[in-house]
C-alpha cells in the first residue's frame, strides 16, 4: 500500500530520490542536471539551453539540496515513488505578499505511479497537515508555463498565480510563482 507520509530523515529516501531526479531531469525546463540548485532565480534560461552528457553527476548538487529540505514521500514498504521538497520560511521578491511560505521547489512522480492522484495528496498533506512548528501562512511553488499538468493541479487545489516572468526559460516559457493561504 502507497503511502503519503512527511518524512523527518530525508537520507532514508536518498538513493529513490535521486533516482526518480535522473529518471524525471529531461522533464523539467531547464533539466535539472543544468540548474544551481532548487531555488535558482538568474538564468534559467542559459541553463535551459546547456547540453548535460552525465545527468547522474550533474544532478548530484540539486539531490543534495532536496535532502537538505523538508520531505513528502509517496512510498509503499520503503520504496520512494514520488516526494515533494520544500523549504520553509521561503522569502523572495516574486511572492512579496505571499511569505514566508512553505515554498514547494520540487516534485515528482514516478512514471509508472502517474495519474493516481499521489502528486494530490502529497499537495494535500503539505496544504493541512505538517508537523506544528514548520506551518507557514502561505504555500507557494513555481513551475514553467508550458507545464499543463502541473498548473492545473494547481489551480484545482485553489492556487493562485501571482507573479509571471516572461520568457525567463527561453523563448515563450515563462516562469510562473503560484500561492495559495494556508
Amino acid at each position: 500500500m502507497t503511502t503519503i507520509d512527511y518524512i523527518s530523515e530525508t537520507e532514508r529516501f536518498s538513493d529513490g530520490i535521486r533516482e526518480l531526479l535522473v529518471a524525471a531531469d529531461d522533464e523539467f525546463v531547464p533539466r535539472l542536471s543544468a540548474r544551481e540548485g532548487t531555488t535558482q532565480r538568474e538564468g534559467l534560461a542559459d541553463a535551459s539551453s546547456a547540453d548535460t552528457e552525465d545527468v547522474g553527476d550533474a544532478i548530484e548538487s540539486y539531490h543534495s539540496q532536496c535532502l537538505d529540505q523538508h520531505l513528502i514521500a509517496c512510498h509503499d514498504r520503503g520504496d520512494i515513488r514520488g516526494f515533494m521538497s520544500f523549504r520553509e520560511g521561503y522569502r523572495t521578491s516574486e511572492l512579496e505578499g505571499y511569505q514566508p511560505s512553505n515554498y514547494i521547489s520540487t516534485v515528482i512522480v514516478s512514471p509508472d505511479y502517474r495519474r493516481r492522484g499521489f502528486a494530490r495528496k502529497m499537495y494535500k498533506r503539505i496544504l493541512s497537515d505538517l508537523p506544528p512548528g514548520i506551518e507557514c501562512p502561505y504555500v507557494t511553488t513555481r513551475t514553467w508555463s508550458t507545464n499543463h499538468s502541473h498548473l492545473s493541479l494547481l489551480e484545482e487545489l485553489g492556487f493562485e498565480n501571482v507573479t509571471n516572468l516572461p520568457d525567463d526559460r527561453g523563448d515563450g516559457i515563462d516562469t510562473v510563482y503560484y500561492a495559495i493561504e494556508r
